[in-house]
């Protein structure tokens, strides 16, 4: 909220509609609620959502998935591990039955075995089957 050209009030009520909307927010309905562009909304938004991360959570534990992505960009890749412009994400899920459990993502810097192995340390818990 520092040096923000919103008012507080606007920043109270963001954070209410994060904190009480189940499953999720979509950034184009948090704009349409709060009277806000888009790219205003989206940025509220992504800092309300990170501001919320729980430091020292729990790993994730029992049976996990785990893969990565390359998410974003503007152009298309060509339908194998091309990059150009894109982020590469990895997400571990839990396996719970019928439905996902917790989840858990983050940006890696590549798609070798070294960085996909750092991620799951360290978002799964030890002994757990990946």
């Amino acid at each position: 909220m520092h040096r923000s050209r919103m008012s507080l009030r606007l920043w109270f009520w963001a954070a209410h509609l994060v904190t009480t909307h189940t499953p999720g927010l979509l950034a184009l309905q948090f704009a349409r609620q709060l009277d806000l562009h888009y790219e205003t909304a989206f940025h509220l938004l992504h800092k309300l959502r990170a501001a919320m991360v729980r430091e020292g959570r729990e790993r994730l534990r029992g049976t996990v998935e785990v893969d990565e992505a390359y998410i974003g960009g503007a152009r298309s890749g060509k339908g194998d591990r091309s990059a150009y412009g894109k982020v590469l994400v990895a997400g571990a899920v839990e396996v719970r039955g019928p439905k996902m459990g917790r989840i858990r993502l983050g940006v890696i810097r590549g798609a070798s075995a070294d960085q996909l192995v750092g991620f799951i340390k360290a978002m799964v818990e030890e002994g757990s089957t990946v």
